[in-house]
């Protein structure tokens, strides 16, 4: 499911957001330019909304914020990484680097629990966020190891999408 909500202009390899809100506001920027959201500042008191029921700030330096929305035209994943690390009010109290905002359609189907389901299978494999933190490489090739899961080898450039 979650290969089906990506694509590569949905990534940003390099957030330059400083705060947890800046990492809202940089990845509802890029949803809104694919035309998966609609209303940039509902999407954000959505987003805030869910918050407030619980930190979305998990281990390792993975957070996953994300909401349903009326904001929200399609469903979709958009991907940030901080390289430095953002404060966000993580479980282990380091800095989250690794970014899932997921923008889920009110109203229709629970996209957003089968891709929470989905990337927490995916993150607690072997290898998976130090390999996805430490891409620096063309987006499009991040959605082909993305797509064919060969994170744990590098065969994943050879793939052709």
């Amino acid at each position: 499911m979650i290969t089906n909500l990506i694509n590569e202009n949905l990534i940003c390899l390099n957030l330059q957001a400083t705060t947890k809100e800046d990492v809202f506001i940089e990845l509802i920027d890029v949803l809104h330019a694919q035309g998966r959201v609609s209303d940039k500042q509902q999407f954000l008191a959505d987003i805030h909304a869910r918050e407030e029921l619980g930190n979305t700030g998990f281990e390792d330096g993975v957070a996953l914020p994300h909401a349903k929305s009326a904001a929200v035209c399609e469903p979709a994943v958009a991907i940030g990484i901080s390289r430095s690390g953002i404060e966000y009010g993580a479980e282990d109290g380091l800095p989250s680097k690794l970014f899932f905002m997921i923008a889920s359609p009110d109203g229709g189907a629970n996209h957003h629990i089968e891709v929470l389901a989905e990337l927490s299978s995916k993150l607690i494999e072997d290898g998976f966020i130090d390999a996805s933190c430490k891409r620096r490489t063309k987006k499009k090739h991040w959605v082909c190891y993305w797509k064919n899961q060969k994170w744990l080898t590098p065969r994943w450039r050879i793939k052709v999408c």
